[in-house]
């Protein structure tokens, strides 16, 4: 196992990850919750998101996680063929991961849209970890551009982790005073 794939299994099984999406879903809500349109729309550098960007780059990355999943799940089941392998992940020069170009947030969205698309993802997310039930833990895998191999509970793992990150992240960012 690689130390990757060592630190998203602290996540453990499907339930474990589970209650670790919906505890950090409801903090991150909380804190977005506060924040005026303008705060939510405010990118604080020029190469740095918004809050409102990271909630739709969250958005994002559970859709194609929760899609994963899926596939995974169909695989297995002989309905359908694995997926091509993902290009390798990028990092800038200082070593921070850079989300692959389709996971990079196009902005534009309301509060609103924000707040539905990602009901509408986690919805979507927990329906497929439903019906993949046993099978989350079980071959086949799909490579993760930063972490490797995964199967569909480490893809989902990789999701308490993504959101436990970009909570932490705002949580930093919001509480420093502006420039």
């Amino acid at each position: 196992m690689s130390s990757a794939q060592e630190m998203l299994s602290r996540f453990g099984d499907a339930a474990h990850c589970l209650r670790h999406l919906a505890r950090s879903r409801q903090e991150l809500l909380q804190l977005v919750e506060g924040l005026t349109d303008e705060a939510l729309l405010r990118r604080p550098g020029p190469e740095v998101w918004s809050p409102a960007e990271v909630l739709e780059h969250l958005a994002l990355v559970e859709e194609s996680a929760g899609k994963i999943i899926r596939r995974l799940r169909k695989v297995a089941l002989g309905e359908a063929e694995p997926f091509p392998p993902p290009p390798p992940g990028r990092t800038r020069p200082d070593g921070r991961l850079l989300a692959p170009p389709q996971m990079e947030p196009k902005g534009g969205l309301t509060r609103a849209q924000l707040l539905e698309r990602l009901e509408a993802v986690r919805q979507r997310l927990l329906l497929e970890v439903a019906e993949s039930g046993e099978r989350l833990s079980w071959p086949p895998t799909y490579a993760h551009p930063f972490f490797g191999e995964l199967t569909a509970l480490g893809w989902l793992q990789t999701l308490a982790y993504h959101e436990q990150h970009h909570l932490q992240q705002l949580r930093y960012r919001l509480s420093r005073p502006e420039s």
